[in-house]
């Protein structure tokens, strides 16, 4: 006999008041537009392994949604790997994890590893500006070879109410 099951965001209308315009979060997962940010990033042939570099400040409750994000890389930036996470000074890839950047192309946050799927996908987050998340970083996770100047682009896509 088949039986029938809720979404967790379903799950949490129902066991909240009847006005869903209070509750906490779903608003902001289930309707709302979304906003963008465009971020130009220059390397400048300096950077190293484990370098960080401030993106953006997104406003305290924000919620990235990494599964319309995406890294748009211009330039050969290596001769050898570059991978880069994107996340926040309390976790470094929340956002997105290992993308491998070497190469000109365009890599979603979410397709950039086989391995493992960043936290802030299934598990939202509200960027908080007492903890610093709002202050969204890359790291240049894996560096295998000598740097090139050039450049890449983040694009990001985000919630606010």
């Amino acid at each position: 006999m088949p039986k029938t099951t809720q979404s967790v965001q379903y799950a949490a209308q129902v066991a909240a008041t009847s006005n869903f315009a209070s509750r906490l979060n779903d608003k902001r997962q289930i309707d709302g537009s979304i906003s963008t940010a465009l971020v130009k990033v220059v390397i400048d042939g300096s950077n190293v392994a484990t370098d960080v570099i401030t993106l953006l400040e997104l406003p305290p409750g924000a919620i990235v949604l990494p599964e319309r994000c995406k890294i748009i890389v211009t330039d050969d930036l290596t001769s050898g790997a570059l991978t880069i996470h994107v996340g926040d000074v309390v976790d470094s890839d929340r956002y997105c994890i290992s993308a491998n950047c070497a190469a000109p192309g365009v890599i979603d946050f979410i397709a950039a590893t086989a391995t493992a799927f960043p936290a802030g996908f299934g598990t939202r987050h509200q960027t908080d500006a007492a903890t610093a998340t709002t202050l969204v970083t890359c790291t240049l996770a894996t560096l295998t070879a000598t740097i090139e100047a050039g450049e890449f682009y983040v694009s990001f896509a985000y919630k606010t109410l």
